[in-house]
Order: structure tokens, then C-alpha cells, then sequence
């Protein structure tokens, strides 16, 4: 029986990686970390226009900045890469990789305990803050579960007074406690600039309308317990976030729905609101005028299109009735 081996198709052009930090560094790298590290391999625009090729990686990649600015810095780390400032007179110096932090794209590095005292040497206010989010949660953190809280304030800078309690008080509401759980809340809060507390509290604001407007839907579509399709998900949000339709409206679109086509169907749904949004048409009180003018419209091209007026036509009928009475009399 002949043995079978891999061969690899080259072809006109290859790249290479170091092979052994690569290979001890694969088990923690997430998914989207091999294809950074595949395209920062392979993209040759990288090694001359550093800044300008992240802004069209981030495109291609569908990512934030910050995303893959920490997928790179998990290979940096690795020893797998390294980033050079270039001097106006030609020259590249390599830049400090960041602190030697174990450090993945999708979590924040993991701090010593040593870092996390200089830390929060530092910064005095982050025991008050360790503190208040302990209450929140209502139990004693260990020392990574502290140093989760330090990763969000130091690395991600969301150090906004008032920031970090209010997002644990947001994931608490959710029955969310857990701090790593938290921390990837606040990784995506970071990548979408959600930076400030205001901001935060504007988007927590945001979020509990949807869920309200999502609880409304469900109950006006009859979703029973069944979960929320993610086309649902993502056309609801767009009503309430985007267009900030009332519930009132949304109730009329659903109506019109099943009057035309007989049954609940969210894309059909979508396009009459969509029409409606296109016209302006942004309460139910201008729905209504809309949709009555729509009938009345209609109705008129029917009547115009059977060739003769009802009125006239009954007018007609009359006279004719009347010249025959008279035609009748005058032969008796």
C-alpha cells in the first residue's frame, strides 16, 4: 500500500514565517489572528506604507483598527513580527513590542501581579473603582479578576470617570457578572468608539429600547419562544436604532402584511417600511392619511378606467326613464 503526502502548490510567488515562534504561539491564536498573520505575510504594501495598508486591511478584513491593531500585537508579542518607525533620513528603528503581557486579539493581556500594582500605583482611583464594580456584582474578585479591571482602564484607556461601574452595572442588568465576561464587553465597546461615559450611557439607553421593541415584536408576530431569526434581529434594529419608528407604526406595516399577502413575512415587512420611511412617512397618523389617499387614488383610476362616471351614469338612467314616461303619455 503506497503512503500519501501533502505537496504544496507554490506556484509564481511564496512567503515564509518563522517557523518556531509561529508553531508555539498557534494554539492561542484565534482565527482572526491567522489571518492577520497570513496577510501580513503575504501583503508586500505593509513592508512600505505601513499606516495606509492597516486602513485597507481593516476594509478587507471588515474590522476595526483596534481589532487589528491588537491581532498584531499578539505576533509582535510572539516575536513572530516587529514594526519599524522610519526617520525622515531614511533610517527604521524597530519599535517596542508591547509590554511583555500574554496577550490575544480577542481578550485583553493578562497582567502580572507585579504590573498591576504599578498600575494601579499609578492610577489611586482604580481601588475605588475595583471596589464599587465588587459591590456591583456582589462578591470579592481574585487578583486576575482585579487585574481584568486594570486591562480595561490601562490597555483599552476606557478610564472615563464613572465608565467602568457603569458598564458593570449594564452587564449586571443582563445577569452578566463574570469579569472576563465583561472584558470582552468592553473590547467591543472600544471598537465601536464607544469611549466616554456619556456615550456608553447613551448606547445602554439605545439598547433597552430595542429590547423593549423587540419584546413588543415578538408578542405582535406570535413568536411564542422561539428566538428572534438573526434577519429579525437585524431588521429591528434598523426600525428602532436607525429610523426610530414607533411600535404603532411598525403594528400598521405588520397589518398591511398579512392584508396583502396573507401571512407574516419579515422581508415583505421590512419593504413597507422601508417605503414608508422613503416618504417620510414617520407616524402613524401620516401612515393612515397615506394609506387613504392611496385608496381613494385607487379607486378614482378604477372608476376612470370602467369608462363612465356613477353619477352621470345614474343621471343618464334617469332621464331616459323620464322621456320614456313622457313618450308613453302622450300616445295614450
Amino acid at each position: 500500500m503506497s503512503a500519501k503526502k501533502l505537496k504544496i502548490e507554490y506556484g509564481d510567488s511564496v512567503f515564509s514565517l518563522p517557523r518556531e515562534n509561529v508553531m508555539l504561539t498557534l494554539p492561542s491564536a484565534s482565527e482572526f489572528d491567522l489571518k492577520v498573520l497570513l496577510i501580513a505575510a503575504a501583503d508586500d504594501s505593509l513592508r512600505t506604507d505601513y499606516d495606509r495598508a492597516c486602513e485597507r486591511l481593516c476594509k478587507q478584513l471588515d474590522c476595526t483598527k483596534s481589532a487589528l491593531g491588537r491581532a498584531l500585537d499578539f505576533w509582535r508579542c510572539a516575536g513572530v513580527m516587529s514594526v519599524c518607525d522610519v526617520s525622515a533620513d531614511g533610517t527604521a528603528a524597530v519599535s517596542p513590542a508591547p509590554e511583555n503581557k500574554t496577550l490575544q486579539s480577542n481578550s485583553l493581556p493578562t497582567y502580572t501581579e507585579s504590573q498591576t500594582a504599578d498600575v494601579m500605583e499609578a492610577h489611586t482611583e482604580l481601588a475605588q473603582i475595583i471596589d464599587a464594580c465588587q459591590q456591583i456584582v456582589g462578591k470579592i474578585f481574585t487578583p486576575a479578576e482585579s487585574a481584568s479591571i486594570v486591562g480595561i482602564y490601562d490597555y483599552l484607556g476606557l478610564n472615563d470617570p464613572g465608565y467602568i461601574e457603569t458598564l458593570y452595572s449594564y452587564c449586571k442588568a443582563g445577569g452578566k457578572t463574570s469579569p472576563r465576561y465583561i472584558e470582552k464587553v468592553a473590547i467591543g465597546m472600544h471598537d465601536e468608539g464607544i469611549t466616554t461615559t456619556e456615550a456608553l450611557s447613551e448606547y445602554i439607553e439605545q439598547r433597552e429600547r430595542i429590547d423593549e421593541l423587540q419584546s413588543q415584536i415578538r408578542t405582535l408576530i406570535g413568536a411564542g419562544s422561539r428566538s428572534l431569526t438573526a434577519k429579525e434581529k437585524k431588521a429591528i434594529e434598523c426600525w428602532g436604532t436607525e429610523w426610530k419608528l414607533d411600535i404603532s407604526v411598525i403594528t400598521r406595516a405588520y397589518e398591511v402584511t398579512i392584508d396583502s399577502i396573507g401571512e407574516y413575512k419579515i422581508a415583505y415587512m421590512s419593504r413597507v417600511l422601508e417605503n414608508w420611511h422613503a416618504e417620510g412617512l414617520t407616524t402613524l397618523e401620516a401612515v393612515e392619511a397615506a394609506l387613504m389617499a392611496r385608496q381613494k387614488s385607487k379607486a378614482d383610476a378604477e372608476k376612470s378606467a370602467s369608462g363612465f362616471e356613477t353619477d352621470e351614469y345614474f343621471e343618464a338612467a334617469l332621464a331616459r326613464s323620464q322621456k320614456y314616461l313622457e313618450n308613453n303619455k302622450s300616445d295614450s
